[in-house]
């Protein structure tokens, strides 16, 4: 499967983002990513994006380096230069195309349940969506080969689409209100559990 458009879209209606895909061939393909999901997968895509695809695969050691042995800061500061060199490439000024003749999923999209990452050789990573909402109904499963530049401009649109959901302001909010300045210093506040 050829990506010719990739789209990544909060859909507040759903409280889901929408991971759209239209192929050369004009098929399209749509997945549902929940916020469980999401929040799940973002921080692998994160590590693999540090530890895959920091350094081209095409990367020589001058005998001084050895980048095999990078520190994580060191790959963290070149997969942004990477991603940064890769985004002023793309497009993402051309308006998805949503029309495409045939859709890979049916009329449903397919809700994943579970997304699995597999780095394979030459800088690419084997991504596998599945949605099993029961164990008595059918599973179905999507498979694609992701190349660096696919995988930096599908971290920079589900980036861009988790700044829309407020996902993160709960966590936030709760972790605010535990740090209660206001008891006094060697009490206790008590809680509850109905």
């Amino acid at each position: 499967m050829n990506i010719h458009q990739l789209s990544v879209r909060y859909q507040p209606e759903q409280d889901r983002i929408l991971l759209s895909l239209n192929t050369t061939a004009g098929q399209n393909l749509d997945i549902w990513l929940t916020r469980r999901l999401t929040l799940a997968l973002w921080p692998q895509l994160n590590h693999l994006v540090i530890h895959h695809f920091a350094i081209p695969a095409d990367a020589k050691s001058d005998g001084v380096v050895d980048l095999a042995a990078m520190d994580t800061q060191t790959r963290t500061l070149l997969a942004d230069f990477r991603r940064e060199e890769v985004l002023q490439n793309m497009d993402f000024n051309t308006p998805f195309q949503a029309d495409s003749a045939q859709s890979l999923t049916g009329m449903t999209p397919l809700l994943a349940t579970e997304v699995t990452l597999s780095p394979q050789e030459g800088q690419t990573v084997q991504v596998l969506f599945k949605e099993q909402l029961s164990p008595t109904e059918t599973v179905r499963t999507i498979q694609m080969d992701l190349h660096a530049t696919m995988v930096f401009s599908l971290v920079q649109l589900l980036g861009q689409a988790q700044e829309h959901t407020q996902w993160q302001a709960g966590v936030k909010a709760v972790a605010a209100e535990s740090d209660d300045s206001s008891a006094e210093p060697g009490s206790t506040r008590p809680t509850y559990l109905n």
